[in-house]
This record gives C-alpha cells, structure tokens and sequence, in this order.
C-alpha cells in the first residue's frame, strides 16, 4: 500500500523548488544592480578615483603612437616646367608616442557635464622609427603656399610684385625640408623677408608668424597641440563620453547644413557601455572639424587577444557627396571654385577650420576617393586594410580595445598670379603631403579586468539561472511523484474491483 510519504517528499521537493525560483529570481535584479554599480565605478569619472585619475591621462598607462608616413616628390622640376603629374615615394615611418592630458577639468553643479582642454605631447620614437627627424624630402612648399593662396583677392600690383620677390628669394612650389620642420615649424625667413616687404609696401600683413608647421600652434611648447575645450556627457552609463560642447559650441559653425555641422558622438577615447551594433556609433574628430557615422564591420564578434568585441570602421561613403545624401553639407568649395559646386569624392575641405590654410584631407593614398585624384597622382597605392580607419570595441564597458586612425594631408594646387611657377599646372592639383595612423591598444593589464569582469557577470548568471532551473526541476519531480502515486493507486483501485468482480461470479453455469 501507498503511504503518505510519497506527498510529504512532493511538497518538500515543491516547496524547495519554489524557494530556489524566488531566490533565483530575486538574485536576477540584485546581481544586475551589482554589475551596473561596478560598470559604474570603473567608467563614470568621479574626482579623486584612480580611475579618474588614469583618465585624465591615459595615454601615461595604455600608451598611444601616432605615424607619419611623407611623401617625397621625385619630380618637380617636371611638374613645374611641363604640367606634369606629380610623382611620389612613400617615405619611411617617423614614430612618436602621444601624450593626452586633459587639464582644467571641472563638474558642472549637477556632476552631469564635464568640461576640460585637450593637449597632445608628442615624444619622437627614434627605435620605433625607420628615418631620422632630421632627415630630408621634397615636399610642396607650405609656407609661401600658404601666404600666396591669401593674396589671391589682392590687387594684381601686390600680386605680381609678391611674385618678383618670392623670384628674387628662390622660393619655388617645392622645397627640400626636413622631416621635423614640416610637422613642427619652423622659422621661415624668406616668408619674413616677404611679410616685411608687404606690410611696408602695401601696409597688409597677410600672416602673424613666418613660423609654419602642420602640427605648429603659435603660443605652445613645439611638439604640444591643443586639441580645443570639450565638454562631455558624464550622466548616466547609456550618454557618458559623448560630446556636447567643442570649443563653447555645440555645432561647428562650418558646413553648409544643421546635420552636416552638429557634433554627435564621442572623441573616440571610449563609447558609451553597453554598445549595441543594431545602434550606429558616432564619432566626433577635431582633425578632420567633423563627425562620422561608423560603420560595424560584421555581426559576429572579433576578438583581440582573448576579449570579444565589436568591430567599426569608417567608410568610404562617409566621404562622398555623390552617394550620400546627408554628406551634401560638407561640400565646401575649393579656394579657385566660385560655383558652390562639391569637391569629388574622397577629399574633405578643411579650409575653413585650419586658420584658412589651404589643406584638404582624405583616407591615405586617396583610399576610396574619386579616381581622378589617384590618377593625378603617381606612386600611390590605396590598400583597404592598410589605410581604413578602425576601432574595436568592448561592448559591456565601452572601452577601446584597439584603434587605427588614419587621415592624410594634402596640399590644394592651383593657379596663382602671386606664385610663380604654378601657370604651367594643367589643372588644379591636390598633392599628399604625408599620411598619419594613430595607433592604440589596451594593455594586458586592463583587458585582463575587463575579462575578469566578463567571468564576474557570467559566475552571476550561473547562480541565479542554476537556482532557478534547480527550482524548476524540482517542481517537476514534485509534480512527476504526484502523477505517479495518483496513478499507481488509482491501478491499485481498479485491480481491487476487478478482483472482487471476479469472486463473485459464479464456479458452474
């Protein structure tokens, strides 16, 4: 006979199991409350954390290196002479790590904005490197370039007579400089023979300072930059890094549209927890005076060492004016161009945004560009992987695992009266002066807490989702023992009356 004890261990068992759900359940919101105050801790900058601190400077901690690849001109006497195509050799690659410090950080009243200049020092990496700072190139000369370019709405006496003087000095469209000098400045005095001369002969002084570099910043230490003021979102973990304000603005007061000039993103220093590829990431970059939409790589997860992470990269698209739609507002014209019509694809206008110099700037070796600057331009070699810009991504904290950011510099040639040797260009010309990678990866250190951190949420899971099944299971059984003894008594019951059935039938008929 079926005791009662089957029911005591279904209601131990059921009782047990619910206890497990409830636990299990309750742990669910408790353990992602956990893992949000540690995100928490570790990403929204608090002042006086050793987070914070390494933020303020974490170039000193996950170092950063910034490549400048130049390209030599090797014919410009025939270039100057004949119209013909420039020819360029890839130099070798000049190193140098990057120092970022965010200095003059302050909260606003509510801790949810903070704001801080950005300065970059760069410490050249001679064993890193394959050339010489000191090593020279024939490069377009930027100086005298610069200054004709701004005399081009001068009266045609100050031009023809700015053109006997850079004659008479031996200044010509190219020059032999060396490798520091074009990055950092330096002391041009033929461009200070020349701006003397125009200020007592013509009372205009097109420039403030004969020093010119593309890195050059008059007023700080040579080799530091200044990024400009930004004010990033420090709120919560789904806005934290984007940028609100550059320079006091919360657009840039350059395109030609509300989209094209709005700033979105963040500087590419970190995203925002929680990255989802369903979502686009933007990208704020004060090099190139705009925002990117970035584009994910694939849906499957990449890996670097052995943190999983999201992929993205900057597209081709997002410099074309053609295919792109939302791109027509970075069409700026270019200084000779007076019919609004866009540059071709691939080359972005910057002039507006670099003090007027005229600099415009595409992915290295034209990647992506419209053919005719590849054909006007020989010894270039654009190369998909090589010269795309890419950021992997840890999507639970945000953080960058590893970036590439290219960009390459490339002087806008043209017709002046003010600068001779420029009349036999066939036509506009747009030359690349040098390409740079900024390079980042995570130290070991930091994806090894990102990777404890990824075993922390998934010993969480294992617990409350193993209390919940063992829960569930345990119902089960509960139920299981009670379909079990109810149907071995009701078979029990249904023998006992057939039996009975049978005694009473009689023995003869």
């Amino acid at each position: 006979m079926v005791g009662r004890w089957p029911y005591l261990v279904a209601g131990v068992l059921a009782a047990l199991g619910v206890v497990l759900i409830v636990v299990g359940g309750c742990l669910v919101p408790y353990f992602d409350d956990v893992i949000v105050q540690r995100l928490k801790s570790h990403v929204l900058p608090s002042n006086g954390t050793d987070s914070y601190e390494e933020w303020k400077n974490w170039s000193r901690f996950d170092p950063v290196y910034r490549r400048f690849h130049f390209f030599d001109v090797l014919n410009p006497k025939e270039v100057v002479e004949s119209g013909r195509n420039v020819t360029v050799n890839e130099t070798r690659s000049y190193v140098y790590r990057v120092n970022f410090e965010r200095r003059n950080l302050k909260f606003n009243s509510g801790n949810s904005r903070l704001s801080f200049d950005l300065y970059k020092t760069f410490s050249f990496e001679r064993n890193l490197s394959s050339g010489a700072e000191d090593d020279y190139l024939t490069a377009v000369n930027l100086p005298i370039l610069n200054l004709a370019t701004r005399l081009r709405f001068e009266n045609r006496t100050v031009q023809s007579e700015t053109a006997q003087e850079v004659n008479r000095l031996g200044e010509g469209l190219f020059a032999r400089v060396r490798v520091s000098d074009v990055l950092w400045g330096y002391n041009n005095t033929n461009l200070e023979t020349l701006l003397i001369y125009l200020d007592g002969r013509f009372g205009i002084r097109p420039l403030n300072d004969s020093t010119y570099g593309l890195f050059y910043q008059k007023g700080q230490p040579k080799k530091t930059t200044y990024e400009g003021s930004y004010e990033v979102d420090t709120e919560d973990l789904s806005s934290v890094w984007k940028v609100t304000e550059w320079n006091g603005r919360r657009s840039l007061g350059v395109w030609n549209s509300n989209a094209s000039d709005r700033i979105n993103g963040t500087d590419g220093s970190a995203w925002s927890p929680s990255v989802d590829k369903s979502t686009p990431e933007w990208l704020f970059d004060s090099d190139w005076c705009r925002s990117f939409r970035l584009t994910a790589f694939d849906p499957e997860e990449r890996k670097v060492g052995d943190l999983g992470t999201y992929g993205y990269y900057l597209s081709n698209a997002s410099l074309s004016y053609s295919a792109a739609e939302g791109n027509r507002g970075f069409c700026q014209p270019t200084p000779k161009q007076n019919n609004g019509s866009c540059l071709n694809d691939g080359v972005l206008n910057v002039t507006n945004c670099k003090d007027n110099v005229p600099l415009l700037l595409s992915q290295p070796h034209f990647l992506g560009a419209d053919v005719k600057y590849i054909a006007s331009v020989s010894g270039l070699h654009p190369n998909q992987t090589k010269h795309q810009t890419t950021f992997d991504i840890e999507p639970m904290s945000g953080e960058v695992v590893k970036a590439s950011r290219k960009m390459q510099l490339n002087a806008y040639l043209m017709n002046l009266t003010s600068f001779p040797n420029t009349t036999q260009l066939a036509d506009d010309a747009v030359v690349p002066v040098v390409w740079t990678d900024e390079v980042y990866s995570m130290t070991e250190t930091e994806r090894q807490y990102l990777a404890n951190e990824h075993d922390i949420r998934r010993k969480y899971d294992v617990v409350k989702y193993t209390l919940i099944g063992v829960g569930a299971l345990l119902l089960v059984i509960a139920v299981v023992i009670v379909v079990v003894v109810f149907l071995l008594r009701r078979c029990k019951a249904a023998k006992e009356g057939q039996d009975e059935v049978d005694e009473r039938q009689p023995l003869l008929h």
